[in-house]
């Protein structure tokens, strides 16, 4: 039986090298809260502290809770709870969190993120033994902005990313195709991310695309399951939704109205990894393709993604780039190189990340 002693966060701000630019956001610097809580095993009274992050952005550009509301949530509600509950495992723990609080879902996976993280460490697995992972050594891609570079997109290629997705507007497809772009690459596996920005545009510039388009993802607004559903129905291109998909529901929903052929998993926004874990298994239960989706987190985050993308489930390469792809400095010792489009899955107990000290020292308890 598990309880938690304490609970603190930290809001950190990390640099981009380079702005990254979608349909929606323009961003210049990553806004993140790490989490830090100590769990008491109340059996043998041994203590471990885990960390974790919550992803939410800065603005409401993409989802409806930011770090500031997700921080309140923390502070006002999910902490006085948890300190009130016993729990005997990680999913426990998410099941009570879920009940009590309904909606927060990047505050809660943050929060859960730590849980997962200390009784890792003290049980001795790492994550990818506590989901049940197989693979340890995963298939990434590298997720380019709007009006990237072909000197950019050649890099990626040298880089030997396994997918590269190109974040998309209307005009920029439109471009895309009259260049005839993708037919230059056709042993590159490329991704479309329109981040809702079709919504006012006609389908037609969505048909007819080259072999080599692995999916599109999210051309039609959060909201709109039936357009994406009546597009899908028509087309051979797989869609795969992303802002759509904030908690089970969500998942239930698309399952129901056929509204995609795959999925984008971001246990940050579902609610947690609990939740990510049962989303890909009702995924691929009822033939949908999950992947695992980057929130441009840190190491932290990219550790937990690791181990997701580790599952014998996930149908595409994931969106979990090299440490160095983004930032001018991460929050951690702990670092991932990509080799030839592979990342190894960390093997150390929990998450398996050590924080900079200066980092570590700023959230002492």
């Amino acid at each position: 039986m598990y309880k938690i002693a304490n609970l603190i966060w930290l809001p950190i701000q990390l640099s981009l090298k380079q702005p990254f630019k979608t349909a929606q956001q323009y961003t210049t610097n990553r806004e993140l809260t790490l989490i830090k809580l100590t769990v008491v095993d109340t059996i043998s009274h041994l203590t471990a502290v885990g960390i974790g992050e919550v992803q939410s952005f800065t603005d409401f550009g993409y989802a409806l809770e930011n770090q500031r509301t997700s921080r309140e949530i923390i502070t006002s509600i999910i902490t006085p709870f948890i300190k009130t509950i016993a729990f005997h495992t990680p999913i426990e723990f998410a099941d009570q969190l879920a009940n009590q609080i309904p909606h927060g879902s990047f505050a809660k996976a943050g929060v859960e993120m730590a849980v997962w993280d200390a009784i890792g460490q003290l049980t001795q697995q790492s994550l990818r033994e506590m989901v049940n992972g197989v693979n340890l050594q995963v298939p990434v891609g590298i997720a380019l902005g709007v009006n990237s570079s072909p000197t950019e997109i050649k890099q990626a290629m040298v880089d030997g990313y396994r997918r590269i997705k190109l974040k998309i507007t209307p005009e920029v497809l439109r471009q895309l195709k009259a260049q005839h772009y993708f037919e230059h690459f056709p042993e590159q596996k490329f991704s479309l991310d329109a981040n809702g920005s079709f919504a006012q545009s006609p389908n037609e510039l969505l048909y007819d695309l080259p072999q080599n388009i692995c999916f599109i993802e999210q051309p039609f607004t959060s909201h709109d399951f039936v357009r994406h559903a009546a597009f899908q129905a028509k087309t051979k291109q797989v869609l795969s939704l992303d802002e759509s998909i904030n908690n089970l529901d969500d998942i239930k929903t698309l399952i129901a109205l056929q509204a995609a052929q795959a999925v984008t998993i971001k246990q940050g926004k579902i609610g947690g990894i609990t939740a990510a874990l049962r989303a890909i298994k009702l995924c691929h239960q009822a033939g949908i393709r999950p992947w695992i989706g980057g929130m441009l987190s840190s190491n932290i985050g990219r550790a937990v993604d690791l181990a997701l993308t580790s599952l014998p489930e996930i149908a595409f390469p994931s969106d979990i780039s090299d440490s160095q792809r983004y930032f001018e400095q991460d929050v951690s010792e702990t670092s991932f190189t990509q080799e030839n489009g592979f990342i190894a899955v960390p093997n150390q107990p929990g998450i398996g990340i050590k924080l900079y000290q200066e980092i570590d020292d700023r959230l002492a308890f």
